[in-house]
């Protein structure tokens, strides 16, 4: 059977074409799909609200991340009450300077208490930026999990990477 001689080029475009749509038009998540952090805060003013599945911490870990940005004074307000963040002390900023992250577990059920005691897998981990008014919640569901998160935060840290470049790994 002979093909048309335009059938190889037109087929090559397509493919070229598709490749270019998908690069272009990342996945999205049905909101019911995502953390319920994320489905809370989502439509909140002056909160800018990310759910990423999947984040790779490294080559054999992924992890679902919420990241919570507040555009507003008023909105980090909210955030910080809503999360239990504290101001710095002046120790932490004479040593490590205001733009520190910190990090602390939460419980899942309540973010604004303190680490559940327990079961360390019943909280989530929190990494929090006051300066860039970020707070990212690391939906862990194992405890070596935990370990790995602190050990991306302690390289993220050496590198100066912005807590910023997880929303831009959607």
């Amino acid at each position: 059977m002979k093909h048309p001689k335009y059938l190889l080029p037109v087929l090559g475009l397509l493919i070229v074409a598709a490749t270019l749509w998908c690069i272009r038009h990342p996945r999205t998540l049905p909101e019911n799909q995502c953390s319920p952090v994320y489905q809370h805060y989502a439509q909140v003013p002056g909160i800018q609200a990310s759910f990423v599945k999947d984040f790779p911490l490294n080559d054999t870990l992924s992890i679902d991340v919420t990241f919570l940005q507040a555009t507003t004074d008023s909105a980090w307000t909210l955030l910080s009450q809503d999360f239990g963040v504290k101001p710095l002390n002046n120790k932490i900023i004479e040593r490590h300077g205001k733009n520190a992250v910190s990090n602390r577990l939460a419980p899942k059920k309540d973010y604004s208490l303190p680490m559940d005691t327990t079961c360390r897998t019943n909280n989530d981990l929190l990494l929090i930026s006051r300066a860039e008014q970020i707070i990212c919640i690391f939906h862990v569901s194992s405890s070596w999990q935990i370990k790995e998160i602190e050990d991306w935060q302690f390289n993220a840290m050496i590198n100066r990477t912005p807590l910023k470049t997880i929303e831009n790994e959607q």
